[in-house]
């Protein structure tokens, strides 16, 4: 989206909001979040209660824009300047939001991006954003332990980048991969990858160094060199130069940051400002 086209929709809060709502109502009908029902009834509020679940919400309830209380212009700045790559300090300083608020905003825009891809639900399964989305979680709600902290295996196929979770693969087996298969592998701060693993480029994981030592308390290392994916693979070499300038990510955060990676070079030809809109416009999905 060209500057012009963009500052005409924050001119104010009614031009951003009805961006926005452009995409949660499909020629303008509402219905129901919770049970999907037509029959609403008007509040003197503004909202709309439910005839059927007695529901009450307004346009954004339950939908991932609803997260963190940012208005409509807030959200708009905060696309525009992630789509541009600005660093989090930096976009708190120009939208003169609290740090906490821009980190929260980035993080459910990552959640967005990672709830329309393929392995959406293992990696909820996996306990991915219940800290962020624990609204929407039960409390009695667990994910599996031993899934974490996950392994990503990389396919780059036609031009594009996937980078789908392994529930199967855990960080024992990369060590028993390595220990008695060779599987040469490399480490880039805290993130650990591998050579060629069929039918993956590269497998992926992060986590503290601790997590990387044997049955016997050796550590293991991962200075290997002349991998295939650092010389053959655009996605890596594209998501490598990002990581780098990230500065360090928390391993419970990597595979946000990995989906991330994963849109914006499938779309790096495009201009992503309108579908992480639309994503944002989205139900969050139900972590029960």
């Amino acid at each position: 989206m060209d500057l012009i086209s963009y500052e005409n929709l924050i001119r104010n809060e009614n031009s951003a909001r009805k961006y926005l709502l452009g995409f949660c109502w499909k020629n303008h009908q509402r219905f129901c979040p919770r049970c999907r029902h037509r029959k609403l009834y008007p509040l003197s509020s503004g909202r709309r209660r439910c005839a059927r679940c007695k529901y009450t919400f307004h346009d954004f309830s339950r939908r991932f824009l609803n997260i963190g209380n940012l208005s409509p212009q807030d959200w708009l700045r905060v696309i525009k300047l992630f789509e541009l790559e600005v660093p989090q300090s930096t976009i708190a300083q120009q939208t003169c939001l609290a740090p906490n608020t821009v980190a929260k905003a980035l993080n459910t825009i990552r959640l967005a991006i990672a709830a329309q891809a393929l392995d959406a639900h293992q990696l909820y399964e996996a306990g991915l954003g219940r800290d962020v989305l624990k609204s929407h979680a039960p409390a009695d709600a667990a994910h599996d332990d031993s899934c974490w902290p996950p392994i990503f295996g990389l396919v780059e196929q036609g031009g594009l980048a996937f980078l789908d979770i392994l529930p199967d693969l855990n960080v024992e087996s990369l060590i028993h991969f390595k220990r008695n298969f060779r599987l040469r592998t490399a480490a880039l701060g805290s993130v650990v990858y591998t050579d060629r693993f069929s039918p993956y480029l590269s497998l992926l994981v992060s986590g503290p160094q601790e997590i990387w030592r044997d049955w016997q308390g050796n550590p293991v290392a991962h200075k290997d060199k002349g991998l295939a994916v650092d010389t053959t693979q655009q996605f890596w070499r594209f998501a490598k130069e990002r990581l780098r300038r990230y500065r360090g990510i928390a391993p419970e955060r990597f595979p946000l940051y990995l989906k991330e990676l994963e849109f914006r070079y499938n779309h790096r030809n495009a201009d992503i400002f309108e579908e992480i809109s639309r994503l944002l416009c989205t139900f969050v999905p139900d972590l029960g």
